[in-house]
């Protein structure tokens, strides 16, 4: 059974920076499997982490490091249209400036049904995976303070 490797280049940008090792025990990069896992994480801590930045000042901010994450949320209400749109708009931004890997992304922000306070976003967007063009779909769950997964994307 022959598994597809994709370039180092893919390992989660945290175990890069730290210069964990991801290659398999044996040498061999991260497979499909493995990317998608390399994706989901690194996308879970941005999302989960908050830069200095007013809203305004984000959404118009170049890539650095010290914007790295989301400007707080917590004056955006999840039962407000305009305020949706804002927070679509918002990881829109923070994908583009720091997950280069994520590429013809969309993002739909929804009020959250049972919970008034938290916001659904929901990521569709493509991935390059070697010589392939792969489907990139998970959902997470906004809460004040704290972001979970909540759908497993598709295999990839």
């Amino acid at each position: 059974m022959s598994t597809r490797t994709a370039p180092s280049s893919i390992a989660p940008l945290f175990d890069r920076l730290c210069g964990v090792d991801f290659t398999i025990g044996n040498g061999i990069h991260l497979d499909a499997k493995g990317f998608q896992s390399s994706l989901l994480l690194d996308l879970f801590r941005l999302l989960n982490t908050r830069c200095d930045l007013t809203i305004d000042e984000f959404l118009n901010c170049q890539a650095h490091v010290m914007n790295y994450g989301l400007p707080a949320t917590n004056t955006l209400s999840p039962s407000s249209k305009t305020d949706l749109l804002k927070m679509e708009q918002l990881v829109q931004q923070v994908i583009k400036l720091f997950e280069p890997r994520l590429k013809q992304v969309r993002v739909k922000a929804l009020a959250h049904p049972s919970d008034t306070k938290s916001v659904m976003v929901e990521i569709q967007a493509a991935v390059v995976f070697g010589e392939q063009m792969l489907r990139f779909a998970p959902s997470f769950h906004l809460h004040p303070g704290q972001v979970e997964l909540v759908v497993q994307p598709e295999a990839v």
